[in-house]
């Protein structure tokens, strides 16, 4: 119970300094937005309902952004168990040592699966059978690596053979799998970039009117139809901005 409680007072306080980011960040980005597309502040209080959806898509954002570092760690914690077995270490040996090389590994920086090894570990300490505590864990972490890797040796505990040389085989097909989703990855990174660029242009094209050609916009600030088109507008590459992220977004 000691051990969990810091952890858990620490992930709610992170959660805390999370949201507040977030919505900080969502006022912020209105007010920007009033005074670009209608030049007024005010405006921002027409916009606010936008923010109930700009901390959806950060916390959606960020949820997956921790996902992806899991999942590192997880690459990690593969190829350091691969290690262990051809080492000639058995399953329940492997996690201390696992545990120490990612101990040393994440020094210098926080790490989400390392607290969950621990706990592994004093389960083993505990006599509970290897495999009932991996598959806990691999549904905790719903990561898809780790799904797959338990039940591979749920599987292979059942119904016998080289156990060993079965990880071995499964811990490559996974490193396979990883090398071909960061291969994807790293192709789309450009695409990526590209995308956040042309979602910005029509915002600078407009700071670029209001700086150097005020009177050009004064028509679409100063009656009712110019503020209602900067709206649609608006709008509109909302829009557009959500369809161009789907469409980069690609799941393997």
């Amino acid at each position: 119970m000691k051990h969990y409680c810091p952890n858990m007072i620490r992930r709610g306080y992170e959660r805390i300094r999370e949201d507040f980011g977030i919505w900080a960040s969502g006022i912020a980005l209105i007010i920007v937005i009033a005074e670009i597309f209608f030049d007024h502040i005010a405006a921002a209080a027409f916009l606010s309902p936008y923010l109930i959806l700009w901390y959806r898509e950060q916390r959606e954002k960020r949820e997956k952004k921790k996902r992806q570092r899991f999942k590192q760690e997880g690459k990690d914690f593969f190829q350091s168990f691969m290690n262990c077995l051809e080492a000639g270490y058995s399953l329940e040996e492997s996690i201390p040592v696992i545990i120490e090389e990612m101990s040393m590994l994440y020094a210098d920086r926080q790490s989400m699966i390392l607290s969950e090894l621990v706990v592994m570990e004093r389960k083993l300490q505990m006599n509970q059978a290897f495999d009932t505590i991996f598959y806990e864990f691999a549904r905790k972490s719903r990561n898809e690596d780790f799904i797959q890797f338990s039940f591979v040796l749920k599987t292979a505990k059942k119904r016998g053979g080289n156990l060993i040389r079965i990880l071995e085989e499964t811990i490559r097909t996974i490193h396979q799998k990883n090398q071909v989703e960061h291969e994807i990855e790293t192709i789309l990174s450009g695409r990526v970039f590209e995308k956040n660029i042309m979602k910005m242009i029509p915002m600078f094209l407009i700071c670029y009117l209001k700086i150097f050609s005020p009177s050009y916009l004064e028509i679409m600030y100063d009656t009712l139809a110019g503020r209602v088109c900067m709206g649609i507008s608006l709008i509109i590459m909302y829009a557009a901005g959500r369809l161009a992220d789907r469409i980069v977004e690609i799941e393997v």
